[in-house]
């Protein structure tokens, strides 16, 4: 009994290998080519992002696309203002030498990540949808492509920041910081002319 059993599983393993004749392997890998949403995000990194989301209704699909779009593109434009921030020196130092300063600074660096992701947040809502790809799925769902766009360009959306910035500031902290405007404009320019392929 117990060599049948062992007999009928070889028979079972070597008829599951052979079945579909021989298999060769063309190659180790298989490129994968980028949705035309990824693509056209790709050419012009400082003022577009794109989004993607699967879902079984398709105008949600579409929403969670956008949203994941903006939360990328809000996300990609506060480093950029942090970067600036720290290259034209506006913010201001502070270093702990005890337990509760030390969580005070955290607290200030805290508060300027905020306040970096909410000037990024109300930026990008003058950005719009130039590109939408749709596909249904083999099980129902939809998988869709979304490619927002800042279409005021660079020079603009560098103001828009500035502005920004500049009306969440307080008087105080704006004297301790000793801020100058337009050197900070100029390095959040530069930083988006970067791109967002960091």
């Amino acid at each position: 009994m117990k060599s049948l059993k062992v007999f009928m599983c070889i028979a079972a393993v070597s008829l599951l290998c052979s079945c579909g004749g021989t298999k060769e392997v063309v190659a180790d890998k298989v490129k994968v080519q980028n949705d035309e949403c990824i693509e056209l995000a790709q050419q012009k990194p400082e003022v577009r992002a794109w989004g993607e989301a699967t879902n079984f209704s398709v105008s949600s699909a579409a929403n969670y696309a956008e949203l994941q779009a903006r939360a990328k593109f809000a996300r990609a434009i506060s480093a950029k203002i942090k970067t600036a921030q720290e290259q034209s020196s506006s913010t201001y130092g502070k270093a702990s030498t005890n337990m509760a300063e030390g969580a005070a600074v955290r607290d200030e660096a805290s508060k300027l990540n905020e306040m970096n992701l909410s000037v990024a947040e109300n930026v990008i809502k003058n950005a719009v949808v130039i590109k939408t790809s749709q596909y249904m799925m083999r099980d129902g769902s939809y998988q869709v492509y979304v490619c927002l766009e800042y279409r005021d360009g660079v020079a603009k959306l560098a103001d828009e920041i500035t502005k920004g910035v500049e009306q969440r500031v307080s008087d105080d902290d704006r004297m301790k910081m000793e801020y100058d405007f337009q050197k900070f404009r100029e390095r959040v320019e530069e930083e988006l002319r970067k791109g967002n392929n960091e």
